[in-house]
């Protein structure tokens, strides 16, 4: 029998034939347009069909799925070829292909099942890692952003190398999230962690109240450059973000000026704000200062992404809308923004009390 599929990518649309009849290998065959398709498989099926049909020596493929055999492969070609073009920040997925390599690289890639990926899954979430001296395990959104890293490069091979039919991935259910974390800074808070970043280095002082003013994510504050701030009109422009959508975020005149002086005194003129130190290019890792700086400072549950959530509860609290929120942390629908909305409550309230009163007559 012939079976057809219809294919969608980035190349467009093509159709691809399966001939199976018992006796011969599967043969395939990609066309543009399914007629072509057509006029292809049928004849050799016939042929087969009535033992008519001879295997022709195989044609040399010199396309990437002809060296892909194991999934070692496929992962070492798609986070060198594909993941550069692909994403803004591929070398935050090391670890993770890293991983996956180590566990699932000597499968053949026709050999993954969903059963073998839900096996990891498994051994993700009871896994002991280390965080410092800690030793802890994986919360669920870590996990989940594995699963998504793997279930990306079988997509690849779906849609792009043909390799196998369908991503064993779409049938292994992902962990339950977790509500989203509510915990901001209180003013006092907030000026004691400033105290203590200013007093470990400019460098750290000026990165925090980057992020604190601008409510931005710490990946997209770590790879500024000089050319994404705006003094004229006084924004900063956030081009490398997770959603792939740049945007511009006021930022008040003190924080430039900071900027400025940080700039100065390290003779920075153009290209990254926070530059690497290190031998290797990595960048410096204002992180670990961070968490190191919120352990001292004796600020209990805060991590680090909850600077983010400070920004955004105190734009609530101040009036400010879901939109207004949505809109300066980058969030690409008020999904996200919608953890704030009992912040935003009385504000709105207020609001529509002062309107009713003016539209309907004393009762």
């Amino acid at each position: 029998m012939v079976s057809y599929y219809k294919r969608t990518n980035k190349k467009g649309t093509s159709y691809q034939a399966i001939i199976r009849v018992k006796g011969y290998k599967p043969k395939f065959g990609t066309y543009k347009l399914k007629s072509q398709a057509q006029a292809w498989a049928e004849p050799i099926e016939i042929a087969m069909k009535n033992g008519s049909y001879k295997e022709l020596s195989e044609i040399i493929d010199d396309s990437p799925r002809a060296n892909i055999g194991s999934c070692h492969d496929l992962i070492e070609y798609f986070r060198k070829e594909i993941a550069p073009d692909k994403y803004s920040l591929p070398e935050k997925y090391k670890a993770m292909y890293d991983w996956w390599d180590r566990e699932i690289g000597e499968y053949k890639v026709t050999e993954l099942s969903a059963s073998i990926i839900s096996s990891k899954k498994e051994l993700l979430r009871t896994e002991s890692i280390y965080k410092g001296k800690i030793e802890t395990t994986r919360s669920n959104n870590t996990i989940n952003k594995y699963l998504m890293c793997i279930s990306a490069v079988l997509t690849y091979a779906v849609k792009e190398l043909e390799l196998i039919e369908m991503n064993p991935c779409s049938k292994v259910s992902p962990m339950p999230k977790p509500d989203g974390r509510k915990r901001f800074l209180s003013i006092d808070e907030i000026s004691i962690f400033l105290k203590a970043c200013k007093d470990h280095s400019l460098m750290v002082y000026v990165y925090t109240l980057i992020l604190i003013s601008t409510g931005a994510r710490y990946s997209e504050v770590l790879h500024l450059k000089v050319e994404d701030i705006d003094y004229e009109n006084q924004q900063i422009y956030y081009l490398k973000t997770k959603n792939k959508e740049s945007r511009g975020v006021p930022i008040e005149e003190s924080v430039l000026e900071f900027i400025k002086q940080y700039l100065q005194e390290n003779q920075i003129d153009t290209g990254n704000i926070f530059r690497p130190k290190r031998s290797d290019g990595e960048y410096p890792y204002i992180k670990g200062i961070l968490e190191k700086i919120i352990k001292e400072a004796g600020l209990k549950d805060f991590h680090i992404h909850d600077i983010r959530h400070t920004t955004a509860s105190y734009i609530a609290m101040s009036g400010g809308s879901l939109l207004d929120i949505a809109e300066i942390l980058g969030h690409k629908s008020l999904v996200m923004a919608r953890r704030y909305s009992h912040l935003t409550k009385k504000h709105t309230a207020t609001v529509l009390n002062k309107v009713t009163t003016k539209i309907l007559p004393e009762v």
